[in-house]
């Protein structure tokens, strides 16, 4: 985010500042989103903190998180899956 938004978010001329507290907020709604497969935990957020300064930031990190968690596993994670070894079962 900072390299989206360096110098924050500019609104109606008024700069409002992305402090560490907010990269936290957008970090654990974009985990939640990922995690759970939706948009709604952005909304979550908004409700809960009641921090509208931060829509974009937290959207754009539960959106880009959602699509890294829908690509499809690198094909070594594949590989290593199918050779893992297993127990024998016992008699």
């Amino acid at each position: 985010m900072a390299k989206v938004f360096p110098e924050g978010i500019v609104s109606d001329g008024i700069r409002i500042a992305i402090g560490p507290a907010a990269y936290a907020l957008a970090g654990a709604a974009a985990y939640s989103g990922a995690v759970t497969h939706t948009l709604s935990t952005a909304l979550l957020v908004f409700e809960l903190t009641g921090q509208m300064s931060h829509v974009l930031p937290v959207l754009i990190a539960v959106l880009v998180a959602n699509g890294v968690q829908l690509m499809p596993p690198p094909p070594l994670l594949g590989a290593l899956h199918g050779h893992v070894p297993t127990p024998e079962p016992q008699p």
